[in-house]
């Protein structure tokens, strides 16, 4: 028996406008309707893009997790403008036996035998983790670095409490509203988790370092985080301690899981940019922005992703 673990990945939209030199009326009116898409989209407060190549139009939307109710957003803008897109692009799923589920979050619970976190984290790090256990009444000395990641953002900062919806959930609601198709970008095979995640390496050590830096900025790194995101400051969201948290420690900190991820999201923008009609993708606005990330992709295809600032 297998479950399938969704993520929501966080997300993209990009739109691509057909400005030839001389048009007919019918496709005056096409370009109308794809330039209402985008500004209807654009007025969520959600970052979006668009890119043009040919006769496709791709609408990226770059979300994240867990917006905080204080930096409010527009949804039903960005429900109107899902209306207007042929075919919806979301989130990953992963494969892994219940058996295997289990069996990892047994073993990342605790270290190997007889290794503690000073074994693992440079002496800098290990000081300001053992401040937070100690201002937390909490000993991470012997457990599992994903472990003290997970109850660092979840259990202490809680930087999930009181977020209002993310842009794929609306997304998601407003496509099957809308009788839109709706596709996962794809499926990856996560049974290895479980006899990896007990031996600590440097992508789980990344991740508790992003752990550790969010839950020191607090409340106000969350909120800073999320009215970057409303108010289009991309590279901010990109390098806030929050945002980089729940990057690194994505699909239970697993380095081959992490590469498999992006590249079938690039894969899936190549192909939409590839197919005629309006696709709306929304992915993490991390794995868009970042350096050589999906925007750049874009730019390294000769492209223009048309859009706020990303770098």
């Amino acid at each position: 028996m297998s479950t399938r673990l969704l993520v929501p990945a966080t997300l993209l939209a990009l739109a691509v406008i057909l400005t030839p030199p001389s048009r007919s009326h019918a496709q005056d009116e096409v370009a109308a309707i794809l330039d209402d898409v985008v500004v209807v989209a654009r007025r969520s407060g959600a970052p979006v893009w668009r890119v043009q190549n040919g006769a496709s139009t791709v609408i990226l939307v770059g979300s994240i997790l867990s917006v905080p109710r204080e930096a409010p957003w527009r949804p039903e803008a960005l429900e109107a403008a899902v209306a207007q897109a042929d075919a919806v692009i979301l989130s990953q799923s992963a494969t892994m036996s219940l058996g295997d589920y289990f069996r990892m979050r047994r073993a990342r619970a605790t270290l190997p035998e007889g290794r503690v976190t000073a074994d693992y984290l440079d002496a800098d790090l290990q000081r300001r983790l053992d401040g937070l256990g100690a201002h937390y009444r909490q000993d991470y000395s012997e457990r599992g670095l994903v472990s003290i990641a997970r109850d660092l953002l979840d259990r202490r900062l809680r930087y999930a409490r009181g977020a209002g919806p993310s842009a794929e959930a609306v997304v998601r609601a407003a496509a099957r509203k809308a009788g839109r198709p709706v596709r996962l970008v794809g499926d990856m095979d996560a049974r290895h988790v479980d006899e990896s995640i007990a031996r600590p390496d440097p992508t789980q050590i990344a991740c508790v370092s992003a752990a550790i830096a969010a839950t020191e900025a607090g409340a106000d790194g969350i909120l800073e985080r999320g009215r970057a995101w409303t108010d289009l400051r991309v590279a901010e969201v990109v390098a806030s301690p929050v945002e980089q948290a729940v990057d690194r420690c994505a699909w239970f900190a697993d380095q081959a899981l992490r590469v498999e991820a992006r590249a079938q999201w690039a894969e899936a923008v190549d192909r939409a940019l590839d197919q005629p009609g309006v696709t709306m993708i929304v992915a993490p606005i991390t794995m868009m922005a970042e350096p050589g990330g999906f925007l750049d992709q874009v730019e390294a295809r000769g492209l223009e992703a048309v859009g706020p600032e990303w770098k």
